[in-house]
Parts: structure tokens; sequence; C-alpha cells
């Protein structure tokens, strides 16, 4: 294979949040971008490999930094993690990749997964034993005894355990977390307040004391890792801020006092936008109970003006998904894109979270997130104009090619082998 690509012909989104620039052309030399601007600014390399965009976009590739790459977006979540052996889960594992980066989601950080699956896909991509997304694991999440994120019944045991680590006291946090880092993972991921799945009120509720908070999120640090914090009312919020949490996800109560506090301590917010829309969408006909959609519901007119203004104030708005949660598939980060539009933000903009935004969380800026010289050669091609119609980037089959490292890893829709 050539050692030079070059995309020729679209127009240009670069991640930055900058105009979209016509006539464009990007060159890849062993893996890294050596040029992304103007085709007239700079004369075709020779003997390079070829991509035409003519008629489409040239963006970065795409990432997602809420999912779940074990489970498979069922209606049901207890079902899902009881019915699959843990051989057939990680078969699934690899199926979820392949479906991520067809869809042009070449990033992802996973927030609790079975097994430490998550940990093993990354090792194997690295590895070229395995063809998916860069990977940012966090392992298993840390949850409190009938948490959220703790799905199974109290007399129900697998051998593979739980989706989540379920701990209680400091110790058994502290003990936890080191696990987690044990393992290979470059995040901590806690739950600390219920979620829209849980009944009777419990998303209104916190659940590690604050000794127990303090313990992991200063654990974490320890290890020099950064913490994501599945929160969705005020306190929970506020709490995980002050403490020097990294990332708050969900934040269905992310209000202007939250948002406020983010932008002084350097927060990001991964609102998960899709997940809800999926559920309001869909949920009804699919079996999902009433109380879950409705959790959704009361809160989603203000989710998305909290999106807006956390974005007006400067705080770094970060694309999340959800997928493989409810409803929700792998490689959703387009949708996710489509929703920051309908929040308020401009195309450029809602691109700019989902590439260079969510790079500068997972402090990954200087490699990926936008197509710019000395970055790594992640980029997609998506049939026809981006700017006119950001769902384009919804559909896996618009995605003329994706790429990771300069090396093509999909096309229409598809993976390749």
């Amino acid at each position: 294979m050539s050692q030079s690509q070059v995309i020729v012909g679209g127009t240009l989104l670069d991640g930055t949040g900058a105009d979209p620039v016509k006539g464009a052309m990007v060159v890849i030399e062993n893996g890294e971008i050596v040029f992304a601007g103007k085709e007239s600014a700079r004369g075709l390399p020779r003997d390079a490999a070829r991509i035409d965009a003519s008629g489409a976009s040239i963006l970065p590739g795409l990432m997602d930094v809420h999912v779940h790459i074990s489970l498979n977006a069922p209606a049901d979540l207890v079902a899902e993690v009881v019915g699959r052996p843990l051989g057939q889960v990680a078969f699934e594992v690899a199926a979820n990749l392949r479906q991520t980066v067809a869809a042009g989601v070449t990033t992802i950080r996973t927030v609790s997964d079975l097994a430490h699956l998550d940990i093993a896909a990354r090792d194997a991509i690295r590895k070229g034993i395995a063809i998916g997304p860069r990977i940012h694991p966090c392992g298993k999440g840390l949850t409190t005894t009938g948490g959220h994120g703790q799905l199974l019944p109290c007399w129900l045991c697998q051998s593979h355990g739980e989706l989540s680590e379920v701990v209680d006291g400091v110790d058994a946090i502290r003990r936890a977390v080191r696990l987690q880092v044990q393992a290979g993972a470059a995040w901590i991921k806690l739950f600390q307040t219920g979620g829209v799945v849980d009944p009777e009120g419990r998303i209104d509720a916190e659940e590690f004391t604050p000794s127990e908070f303090a313990a992991a999120v200063e654990t974490a640090h320890t290890a020099g890792l950064p913490v994501a914090v599945h929160a969705h009312n005020r306190a929970g919020i506020l709490r995980s801020i002050a403490e020097g949490c990294r990332s708050i996800e969900h934040g269905m109560h992310f209000d202007e006092e939250c948002a406020a506090a983010a932008r002084a301590k350097g927060a990001y917010y991964v609102p998960t936008l899709t997940v809800m829309n999926r559920i309001i969408r869909h949920g009804a006909q699919a079996g999902i109970p009433d109380y879950m959609i409705k959790n959704v519901r009361e809160r989603l007119t203000k989710h998305h003006q909290y999106v807006k203004h956390a974005f007006d104030i400067g705080v770094g708005l970060a694309c999340g998904t959800d997928a493989g949660s409810l409803l929700t598939p792998h490689g959703s980060a387009g949708r996710e894109v489509a929703h920051f539009v309908d929040c308020g933000l401009s195309v450029p903009q809602a691109v700019s979270a989902a590439t260079l935004v969510s790079a500068r969380m997972l402090k990954a800026e200087d490699k990926v997130g936008s197509l710019a010289g000395g970055k790594r050669g992640d980029a997609i091609v998506v049939e026809g104009d981006v700017m006119a119609d950001v769902r384009r980037l919804e559909v896996a089959g618009n995605m003329r090619a994706v790429m990771v490292d300069g090396r093509v890893v999909a096309r229409a829709g598809h993976a390749l082998s």
C-alpha cells in the first residue's frame, strides 16, 4: 500500500469550528497529516493513493466519549446482561467496534463494560489483530450497593460479574479504583446519581457519600487518571465539579450554576442527547417502561436549553451518545452532532464538539481531533454537503471513506477486513 494518501475535491470542515473550505485537499504521509486546506495552495503529491471527495465533505473522524461497547442497544438492560455467556459478549464487542468505525467514529471512550473487555479491545486494536476505533477505556464503573449501574438483582451472580463494580465504604472504593488501574483503565467512571432507568425519583438522589466520593477521586488522581461521573442532579454535578472530576455525563439538570462552576474548574459536559432522544422516539414501541420515558420527557426541554447555555458561556461540550445502552446503536456520534445543531450550535461548532473538543477532554488533541499538519490521519469523507444537511452524518452508508492513521478501514457503511 502507498505510504501517501490524498483526499481531494471536497468541502473541508477541519474540526476547529472554522468556516468550511471548498475545493479542499488533505495529504497524509505515513499516517500523519502534512497538509489540509485549499487544493490550489499545494500541488498534488506524486504516487499518492487518491481518495476522490468530489461532491462530499471531509471531516476529522468523529468521537463518541460515552460508549458501552459490551452492550447492544437493548430495550431491557438486565436481560441483555444475564442472557449472554462471556464468550458471546466478546464476539459482539468485535462486531460493535466494526459498526462504530463504519459510521465514521474513529475514537471512543468506554464508560463501564463487562469483564474489562473494553481494555482488551483497546489492546487488540493497538496490536493490529482487531479493527476498531481508538479506545480510551474506563474498565468497570463504580457504584454503590443498589446504585445506578448495578443491573442484576441481589440474588443473582454471574461468573463475569456486573457491568460495574459494586463497592461500599472508603477502603472498598480505594481498592476498586486500584483494580481498574491494574486492569489498564485510562479513566475512572463513577455513578454518583440515579438515572433515567431508575424508578421512584432516584434520578434526584446521590449515591456515594461525600467521603466515599472524595476517596474515589483522590485515588484516581493519585494514579494519574481522570474521572468521569454519571450525574444528573445539581447536587451530584456540583460535587463532581468541586472535587475536580474531568467530565460530567448526562447532566439533565446542568443548570446555570453548574455551567458556571464547570467553566471555572475546566470540567467538560457530555450530555448524551442521543440516548434521551431514542428513548422518547422509540421507547414505547420497544417496551421501555413508562417511568423511564417520563423521566426523560419531563426534563428534555430544559436539558437542551442547558446544553446551549453551557456552550455559550464556554464550557467544553463533548460528544457522547451512550451507545450500546437503551436503544442507542454503536456508531451514533453523527446523531449527537445533529442534536447539538438542534440545540442551537452551528454545524462547524457541532462538528468541533464531536472532534477537537472531545479530543481535548481526552487530552489527545495533539494527535487527533482536527485535520491539521502533525495530526494523525483520522478522517472521514461523507457523501454530500454536511453544512446543508448535518443529518448526513447519521447514516453509516454515507461514509464514502473512513480512515484511521491514514488507513482506510471502512467504506459505504462497512468495515474492511
